[in-house]
């Protein structure tokens, strides 16, 4: 029995030294976790705000100046690539659907990808729409990619840019 009782023992401690030396390396960089919570509660603030139609409080979390980039449609000679201040996107915006039913308009994050450097961040954001469309509510997915700045303390928009509209299927 001793020669079992010291093979218990040495695998014993054995398991106690390969544990100890398994252990998850974290290298984040200081801070991180906390300012992706932050710029993730941005995104998310920015899209509730469209769907409640509260085009201020989405504008607000942006830096003046902010930008918008996407393709607008320009009739027969197809479609015609723009960029405008982030606040006048808002207002066309808030022209097209505040007098729609409120169950013609949603906007809904289904995928956010962030990276973040420094004071600068950028993220990939995919959202599913409810839009209204020559009569009738369609479901559209948007990619969109944000840049976005820590500006006294606190995530600021910089720039939206729309990469991608797909009509997911109509009602």
């Amino acid at each position: 029995m001793p020669r079992t009782r010291r093979l218990r023992t040495l695998l014993v401690a054995g398991a106690v030294v390969a544990g100890a030396a398994c252990h998850i390396e974290d290298r984040t960089p200081a801070g991180s976790r906390r300012d992706d919570a932050a710029i993730q509660a941005v995104l998310a603030e920015y899209h509730r705000d469209l769907a409640a139609r509260d085009w201020r409080r989405a504008a607000d979390l942006a830096w003046r100046g902010a930008t918008y980039a996407g393709v607008a449609p320009a009739g027969a000679g197809g479609p015609v690539n723009r960029v405008v201040p982030l606040d006048s996107a808002l207002a066309e915006l808030a022209h097209q659907v505040n007098a729609l039913d409120p169950e013609a308009f949603d906007v809904r994050i289904v995928r956010t990808d962030v990276r973040q450097e420094g004071d600068l961040a950028a993220a990939w954001v995919t959202t599913r729409r409810r839009v209204h469309h020559g009569g009738r509510v369609t479901e559209e997915e948007w990619i969109e990619h944000f840049v976005l700045r820590r500006i006294a303390g606190g995530w600021r928009i910089l720039n939206v840019a729309r990469a991608q509209h797909l009509v997911r299927e109509g009602h």
